[in-house]
């Protein structure tokens, strides 16, 4: 087989374009999405945000804290209830093991307020465990089947690629 420049320059254009890929990122990366959810909404955006990631999925019963310490990205999720993280969701992150050098991003789903005070709250029981957050995200007032995550993807998007 003859390779020509042009072959090879575009050969080498296609290779540049998977290396910069947000897939190719994440297997540096190593990113896990854990997330807790009381109706669903929570769980529509985790399941986004992992897709966007590449990265597994997993309902916080499922989701050993073992198992967890081993990724280097974690990205959380709560819904918010009463301004805050709900309990289950805390707990899950007191139950974390401590770590070094590990990356979280925190989002959450609330209809009418207290998104920032209860990231801040998952955000400080984190960073005891060692996490620092690079990104807090939140989806406001979402309706079964009807939600547009594209604001959050595209944060999410942009964090990963820093990261």
């Amino acid at each position: 087989m003859i390779v020509t420049d042009v072959g090879l320059l575009k050969f080498a254009q296609v290779i540049r374009k998977f290396l910069l890929t947000k897939s190719t990122l994440n297997l540096a990366m190593n990113a896990v999405v854990v997330y807790f959810s009381r109706t669903g909404n929570t769980k529509q955006l985790a399941q986004a945000i992992a897709d966007t990631a590449k990265a597994p999925l997993l309902e916080l019963t499922q989701a050993e804290p073992a198992k967890v310490a081993a990724y280097d990205l974690l990205i959380f999720g709560t819904p918010v209830e009463g301004a805050s993280p709900t309990k289950e969701a805390l707990a899950y992150v007191q139950s974390l093991s401590t770590v070094t050098g590990k990356k979280a991003i925190l989002f959450c789903t609330y209809k009418l307020f207290g998104n920032e005070r209860a990231m801040k709250a998952v955000e400080k029981e984190l960073s005891t465990k060692g996490y620092e957050t690079i990104l807090r995200v939140s989806k406001k007032g979402m309706k079964p089947g009807e939600a547009d995550f594209s604001k959050v993807i595209k944060e999410v998007k942009s964090a990963l690629e820093k990261y």
